[in-house]
């Protein structure tokens, strides 16, 4: 917020290497805005729903020390939804009125076959899906959809 007006924008992080990547590049855009006099940042984001290292370090740290050398006074973040009971809520509650309904994800034989064998593929699914499958079974939602055999 600048000056009392609610100015936003959207930028990109997650660049990783030499490769292209999405614009604009959120270091990028913070030399730029600190450049042109803008003194107060809140950043939000939007994609991560738990704090890991891309909030904590690279966003908690690298960006606001680039911001601030870059002339900005005044750095805050948004915290990730992590396990707020709300969220879980929410998620759960998703989950629960999906499964009445809930079907395979369709893919062709070819790029599914090339899926299972991949072993990098499946233990990043087999990690991400069991931390979400923790999180929801321990979600009061879940624990209720359990006892009223909704599962």
């Amino acid at each position: 917020v600048n000056s009392g007006h609610s100015n936003m924008s959207g930028h990109v992080q997650s660049r990783v290497g030499p490769v292209q990547w999405l614009k604009p590049y959120t270091d990028e855009v913070l030399v730029e805005l600190g450049q042109t006099g803008v003194k107060s940042l809140l950043a939000v984001p939007v994609s991560f729903v738990s704090e890991h290292i891309e909030t904590l370090e690279e966003i908690d740290m690298e960006y606001k020390e680039l911001a601030m050398e870059s002339g900005i006074e005044n750095w805050g973040r948004v915290p990730a939804l992590n396990c707020a009971s709300s969220f879980i809520t929410d998620l759960a509650d998703a989950v629960v009125e999906a499964l009445p309904s809930a079907t395979p994800m369709s893919t062709s034989k070819s790029t599914s076959a090339e899926a299972d064998n991949d072993p990098i593929n499946y233990f990043v699914k087999l990690f991400f899906g069991s931390i979400l499958a923790f999180i929801l079974l321990l979600s009061p939602k879940m624990i209720l959809a359990f006892k009223n055999n909704l599962l």
